[in-house]
This record gives structure tokens, sequence and C-alpha cells, in this order.
């Protein structure tokens, strides 16, 4: 049998959305250092619509998959399909490993019938008597409903986290921190990567001007950008990353770096701003 370790079930006017949620979740990486559960790989997710019928191979894409992802708007809640399919689903695994995605709406109006449960709650009145409702407990929700394609892109990756941090038996805040520091590690390195480029280019540029500094306006016009672009860069990165000691500590790098590159050149007289006299 074929094992998934998401399924997402939707309504079929909402496959698109059900398609980007299943890239997102395919491709995001888990950071460095994250526990995860062996035998267990989130990217493994197959997308179910309504418009397929609940056969036999229906039937075993639900039995396969550890988890279920319901995306709920108002077609979800019409379709009977995502409710046979989710009744389905429930009849082998429970109703624990279930997240409701929220596509539009309010979560009362677009989950499915039995998504939300009814219960009886026992409430103490100001006169001390007790009495006993009943309420609707609605289940913790992915949302993905936004009102521009920037709010979307920022709710759809805020909730792959969360989403895959359930999946793995973990907190989200620990894949969130460890994702943010990835990315900070990355930008730092480019910042690097980008100084001793920036520079060393700069020197070449100077060289070959300094050179062919008497052939007329167009080569001296070469040195002085040359110039301007090293002392710019040498400038404006610490002045952008002040405050930052790790991201100041790879300029530093970067600058020595491109000191020595610039040496081998004969232009150390760059970094301190002679090769424009």
């Amino acid at each position: 049998m074929q094992t998934y370790d998401i399924c997402i079930l939707c309504a079929s006017g909402d496959s698109g959305e059900a398609q980007t949620l299943a890239s997102s979740i395919k491709s995001y990486r888990i950071p460095g250092g994250a526990a995860v559960p062996a035998g267990v790989d989130y990217r493994r997710v197959v997308v179910e619509t309504d418009d397929e019928p609940l056969d036999e191979r229906s039937r075993a894409v639900l039995e396969g998959s550890r988890w279920l992802l319901v995306l709920c708007s108002p077609l979800s809640r019409a379709s009977a399909a995502v409710s046979d399919k989710l009744a389905c689903f429930r009849g082998y695994h429970g109703g624990e490993d279930l997240i409701a995605v929220l596509l539009s709406g309010e979560p009362a109006d677009v989950m499915p019938e039995g998504f939300i449960e009814q219960k009886p709650v026992s409430r103490i009145l100001p006169d001390m008597t007790v009495v006993e409702r009943i309420e609707q407990i609605e289940p913790v929700a992915a949302d993905l409903r936004a009102d521009t394609p920037a709010r979307k892109k920022q709710l759809l990756r805020y909730e792959t986290t969360r989403i895959v941090a359930t999946v793995l038996d973990l907190h989200p805040d620990e894949l969130e921190q460890r994702h943010q520091a990835r990315a900070r590690r990355n930008s730092l390195t480019a910042v690097a990567a980008a100084a001793v480029v920036c520079l060393t280019a700069a020197g070449i540029f100077a060289r070959l001007g300094l050179i062919a500094a008497r052939e007329g306006d167009i080569a001296r016009q070469q040195t002085e950008q040359a110039v301007h672009v090293a002392e710019r860069t040498i400038r404006e990165l610490p002045e952008r990353f002040a405050g930052d000691e790790q991201a100041l500590a790879y300029i530093e790098e970067s600058i020595e770096a491109a000191r020595a590159s610039l040496e081998e050149l004969g232009l150390t007289g760059l970094m301190d701003g002679e090769a424009g006299d």
C-alpha cells in the first residue's frame, strides 16, 4: 500500500489552493538540529479532491495517510464527498490526526459537518447555580485567509511551518527559530561574499584604469567609478549592519580578504582611499 504522511482533502474548486499548500510543504527544509522521528517524511503529500469517488483507490489513500489536512471553504462545507472522505479517514485513524485549514469564511460556516464538536459544558452563574449548556468546540486551525497576495504568502509560510511541526511532533517555535537562524547565517555569508567580489572587482578595474590613464577620459572615468564602488562598499556595509556583532564580524573578514586580494594587485592604497589621488 502506498503511504503518505499528509493527505490534503478539498473541494475540486479549491484544488489550486491545495496544490499551492502541497508545494509549500514539500519544499520546506527542516533546519539543522531539529529532531525528526524515524520513518517520517512530511514531504510525502497527496491531494484528494471531491470530484474523485470514494472508491477502493481513494480509501487506500486515506487509510495510508498519517495526517489529513481539510481545506475549509464554502465549497468544502457544501460537498458531501468531502464529508464522506473525512468520515472515512476518521474510521481508519480516529479524530486526532486532523488539521483544519481555513481558506475563507468563518469556521462555523465553512468547516464540514461533524468537524465542529458539540459538547455539554457546565457553567456557574453569578447566583452560584450550575447550568449545563451545549457549546460548539472548534478545532485549532491553520488560517490562510488573507486580503492581499503579500499577506497570503506570509500566512502560507507561517502555516507551513506550523503544519510541518505538527506532523513531526515538534513545537512550531523550534522550527521557526532554527529557520531564522539559518536564514541569518546565509544572509551574512552572502554579505561577506558580495563584499569580497565587489572590492576585488573594483581593484582590478582600478588597476586597468591606472594602466590606461593616459589614453583618455574613459579610462579616468573607469578608475573613478571603481574607486567609488570600493569606498562605498567599505563605508555602507558596516553602517547597514551597525549593532549586529555577527554581521560586522563577517564584514570585517570580507574586507580583510579583499585587502589580501588587492595586495596581490599592488593596490593596497585603494583600501585607504589613496587610489583616487
